[in-house]
């Protein structure tokens, strides 16, 4: 498996990652969101990842270039704090580990780019994921409801060099 930033070309696979999960357990997603204007803007900023083996797709994740959570009083890190969302892996390839790759690779990802800290929001109903950043360092900070449903905001302190 290689984590790796995505490709243009790649527009198509990324869409069809995402509708693989809209209907599954634990998913919030609808048949609007995510989309293709999300995936053109990520693909744009240059801030969507993807998990591969060889040329086949398996998982996807984005960094947010503008936080929608900032404005929560929850955070302990405010200035230099970047937003992950948009964590997908096919449903034939969960179970297996790949989502913490996914997230241990933004991670390293943003150490690089020397941010301070790592928000996510993350649906209360998603268990899977929430003990999966409990696992990978983050900490609940918060709770907020937004888009239909309820979020822990989550956040994971960064250390530099």
């Amino acid at each position: 498996m290689i984590f790796r930033k995505a490709c243009k070309s790649e527009e198509k696979a990324i869409m069809a990652l995402y509708q693989s999960v809209i209907g599954t357990p634990f998913c919030t997603w609808d048949g609007s969101y995510p989309g293709e204007e999300e995936i053109r803007d990520d693909l744009s900023a240059e801030s969507l990842y993807v998990l591969a083996d060889n040329e086949e797709l398996i998982g996807a994740i984005s960094v947010i270039p503008e936080n929608e959570w900032d404005a929560f009083d929850c955070w302990t890190v405010r200035e230099n704090a970047r937003e992950f969302a948009r964590v997908v892996i096919r449903p034939d390839h969960q179970h297996k580990g790949l989502s913490r790759l996914l997230v241990e690779g933004i991670i390293e990802e943003l150490q690089k780019l020397q941010a301070d800290a790592i928000h996510i929001a993350v649906a209360k109903e998603n268990i899977p994921a929430q003990k999966l950043y409990a696992k990978t360092g983050f900490a609940i900070r918060g709770e907020a409801d937004r888009f239909g449903h309820s979020f822990f905001l989550c956040e994971r302190l960064l250390q530099r060099g």
